[in-house]
């Protein structure tokens, strides 16, 4: 027992070791800001998308259910703005407006790609089309998994009413809110490892970081919850902009955590190479 959890100190060690030597820092930060840059044009594509199958109430279901999984604390200070965005009709998906939409999206997911690239130690070669393509693919992507599951928010009363004596104890939805926020981040973090990296990772490779992402996070959002509503320092140093920072800074160190789950990765695959399992 005190050898496999000083094994797994070790990993962990190695692990912020490499973090440090790629410059994680200073990455996390360009991270942090890109996906803050492309959070609002997500969304607003996100309810033009609904709104193109003619339903926006699809598009408020995801940012409700969002909302409700999030820290209350990092997103108060946004939460009206986000809620402004679903208010406004959208439409005209082919739009020069919804074009440069997209691809300011984008470039949260060309961000990540850097970052993950950096913790696998990869060099990408691959041509820009396809790099621009893989982006837009995996930003329609997100936006139709998002709205699945805003379909799945809508069906579950049904269902519920529709079995009300099997189904009696899970009538509330908070039963399945945050097992449900935890399967969307697993899958999301998943197919972000095995397809923006520049090499192929299969599923065995990249499952050890997703999992310590989510756990990190998960651990991460509660810890600094606390922080804000017992030692919140924000409030003193940045006074009305203090939640805004609050939340920025948590996203920087989410960014952080993301690239380490990637740094975990490609120790645990050296480690194999050592031992000879390829």
């Amino acid at each position: 027992m005190n050898q496999s959890l000083t094994s797994v100190v070790a990993l962990f060690l190695v692990t912020l070791k490499r973090l440090f030597a790629d410059e994680a820092i200073p990455l996390a930060g360009n991270i942090a800001f890109r996906l803050i840059f492309s959070i609002f044009p997500f969304l607003i594509f996100l309810t033009a998308l609904a709104g193109f199958f003619g339903s926006k109430e699809l598009a408020e279901s995801v940012v409700n259910f969002l909302l409700s999984v999030a820290p209350e604390q990092l997103v108060r200070p946004v939460s009206g703005e986000i809620r402004a965005i679903l208010t406004e009709p959208r439409s005209g998906l082919l739009s020069l407006s919804a074009l440069l939409t997209i691809w300011s999206a984008m470039a949260g997911v060309d961000s990540v790609r850097v970052g993950l690239n950096r913790a696998y130690d990869l060099k990408d070669t691959r041509p820009l089309w396809y790099l621009y393509g893989q982006n837009v693919l995996f930003v329609i992507g997100s936006a139709f998994l998002l709205l699945a599951v805003a379909l799945m928010l809508v069906v579950y009363p049904l269902v519920i009413k529709a079995f009300p004596d099997r189904l009696a104890g899970w009538a509330s939805f908070d039963h399945v809110r945050y097992p449900l926020a935890m399967i969307i981040l697993l899958l999301g973090l998943h197919i972000a490892h095995r397809i923006l990296p520049a090499k192929a990772l299969s599923a065995r490779e990249v499952f050890p970081g997703v999992l310590v992402t989510v756990i990190v996070w998960t651990l991460l959002s509660a810890a600094f919850s606390y922080y804000l509503v017992h030692f919140n320092s924000f409030a003193s140093t940045y006074a009305s902009l203090s939640g805004l920072f609050a939340a920025m800074f948590f996203i920087y160190q989410a960014a952080l955590v993301l690239i380490f789950g990637g740094e975990f990765n490609r120790v645990i695959s050296l480690l194999r190479l050592e031992k000879g399992e390829g």
